[in-house]
């Protein structure tokens, strides 16, 4: 899983911590919204694009209808 935030073209690596939890350990503030792309192990890659709103909080729970096919 990567994160591209609002100020950015890069797409930044994120680390599982468990479960369904992803984080991602940073100096910088980000600033949103925040896209999440994902890979499969085949190698194909989906992009949720600005999933993340810019008025974002930690630990809460952000839904897509983004699928794999």
């Amino acid at each position: 899983m990567e994160i591209q935030d609002k100020l950015s073209a890069e797409w930044k690596p994120m680390k599982l911590s468990w479960g369904a939890i992803w984080r991602m350990d940073t100096a910088k503030a980000l600033k949103g919204p925040f896209s999440i792309r994902l890979t499969s192990e085949s190698g194909k890659k989906v992009i949720a694009k600005d999933i993340i709103p810019a008025n974002w909080r930690p630990d809460a729970v952000y839904t897509s209808n983004v699928q794999f096919y």
